[in-house]
């Protein structure tokens, strides 16, 4: 089955509270029978960092603490998407297009085959203003430090560590390897690399009101990285200025040889259990000093599964002797999910049964649809 939380970031940045989603969309879920729910737990991929394949792209500014992210807007997903089908024969549609195409909007879930990644949670808006208005702590605690996104989407929260803490890695996990290829590596590389912000000739920014998008030009850079100062009379002599698919693959390499923030980014597509489980078998469990997540705690059937990848991926409080930092694990949700089985309530009681953790609410929201912010360190390391 599948359902919708009703609560988003639109995409022209407004939050949406308890509104439908669309003009005309209905807060009742759409059902999947046709789409094809796998009964196995998807794996656990490692997903490279790569440039999108269309010619540009095309961005909503998110504004928080008076900041700005760049976050892919979901018609410009919906487009490239369109274009694959018209390139493509393929008889096997991603989890991403079986869920449009029977009518699915990026603000349903659909359980095992799609988490909601395209779009922008309530929660994760108020896990990034939580983390700038602890910066100056967290700056501190965290340079050098790797930190951790479950459920990641849009990656709001991990785009700032990103931006504001120069010496910080992040590895962003999704349920989803196409929202970690469609929207989570093309933020990241609008809010570093191929930031608008840098006046790269090709690349625009539109004001409407008091929003703002932007359109970053790939094709501009793979010219210029291909051809340099020869472009205009290079691409003035062709009969048609697109660049072939094997050059388009050249210049890709060649820009990401450049990229200095691949080397502080991971992307990890899968189910939780099934990352665990890699982790372990890497000897990569205890090697994160922040864990951040949003929106994961909706059903209580996937409770063990988040706990038990936070007890493996959680670094012990004795991993940085003498910083006095006590590695933590964050988690935005609401206090109560209407129609859905999971609670902030529900979460703290089965986290404290377990014994392994020390979970606490940290921020509350107020309000009649009260949302939060949870705390869980190793049991009595605080």
């Amino acid at each position: 089955m599948s359902f919708k939380f009703n609560f988003g970031v639109g995409d022209n940045g407004e939050i949406i509270n308890g509104a439908a989603i669309a003009e005309g969309s209905s807060t009742t879920a759409l059902p999947c029978e046709n789409l094809q729910c796998s009964e196995s737990a998807a794996p656990c991929e490692h997903v490279p960092i790569s440039i999108p394949g269309v010619s540009s792209a095309v961005f909503d500014a998110i504004y928080y603490c008076s900041q700005r992210l760049w976050k892919r807007q979901i018609d410009d997903v919906q487009f490239q998407l369109a274009q694959q089908d018209d390139m493509t024969d393929d008889a096997e549609d991603s989890a991403i297009k079986q869920a449009m195409a029977e009518g699915s909007s990026a603000a349903d879930v659909i359980k095992g085959v799609y988490e909601g990644g395209l779009k922008t949670w309530e929660c994760s808006m108020d896990l990034l203003t939580y983390l700038v208005e602890h910066g100056d702590e967290l700056h501190m605690s965290l340079s050098g430090a790797r930190v951790l996104e479950i459920g990641c989407g849009t990656g709001l929260p991990s785009l700032h560590i990103l931006k504001s803490i120069a010496s910080a890695s992040v590895c962003m996990q999704d349920y989803n390897r196409d929202v970690l290829e469609l929207v989570t590596i093309p933020n990241v590389l609008a809010n570093t690399a191929f930031s608008p912000e840098d006046g790269v000739m090709g690349d625009s920014v539109h004001a409407e009101g008091d929003t703002e998008s932007c359109e970053i030009d790939f094709d501009f850079r793979r010219t210029q990285v291909l051809f340099g100062a020869d472009t205009d009379r290079i691409i003035g002599e062709r009969e048609t200025p697109e660049l072939t698919s094997e050059e388009a693959c050249e210049a890709d390499s060649r820009l990401l040889e450049r990229l200095e923030i691949k080397d502080r980014c991971e992307f990890v597509a899968g189910d939780w259990a099934r990352i665990e489980q890699e982790m372990r078998a890497q000897g990569r469990d205890h090697s994160f000093s922040l864990i951040l997540s949003s929106e994961t705690i909706y059903d209580v059937d996937s409770y063990a599964k988040l706990h038990d990848l936070l007890s493996c991926a959680l670094a012990k409080p004795d991993s940085q002797p003498g910083s006095g930092y006590v590695p933590m694990a964050l988690v935005a949700a609401k206090s109560i999910y209407f129609g859905l089985s999971g609670s902030v309530l529900s979460f703290q009681q089965y986290v404290e049964r377990r014994g392994v953790f020390d979970i606490s609410s940290i921020w509350q929201s107020g309000g009649s649809m009260s949302r939060e912010i949870l705390r869980l360190t190793w049991s009595g390391s605080c």
